[in-house]
């Protein structure tokens, strides 16, 4: 039964992208937003909060791939009496958000031109 526009079933290619070694998830789209967050924002709270995450949960994501890679991907650093801590994406944190951002906009540019299937 045919859909609107002329495509049969209006199917469409789609993907979700991720990093793995040995067969095992290392980093991905929610880590990657992580990273941004706490690039833009400057600390690891507030990239969480920005996210609509809790601080607990953006902090377990990081540490869990830093523990697999063996890696830092973000640096705390503690404020002084009146607070000012903080947050910075490391140089491998950088290299990881260049990556996967590089690997998602060359997919998102095949999907663009491929557009619907007429299946």
């Amino acid at each position: 039964m045919p859909t609107k526009k002329g495509t049969e079933h209006g199917l469409r290619p789609n993907y979700k992208l991720w990093f793995e070694t040995n067969g095992e998830y290392i980093f991905g789209p929610g880590a990657c937003a992580i990273l941004i967050a706490v690039l833009e924002e400057g600390t690891l709270t507030k990239g969480a909060e920005r996210l609509g995450m809790s601080y607990r949960y953006a902090w377990g994501v990081i540490r869990k791939i830093e523990k697999k890679l063996g890696t830092r991907l973000i640096e705390t650093y503690k404020g002084g009496k009146v607070g000012g801590g903080g947050a910075r994406v490391t140089e491998q944190g950088l290299k990881f958000i260049k990556a996967y951002s590089e690997l998602r906009e060359a997919f998102e540019g095949v999907l663009r031109k491929t557009g619907s299937l007429n299946l």
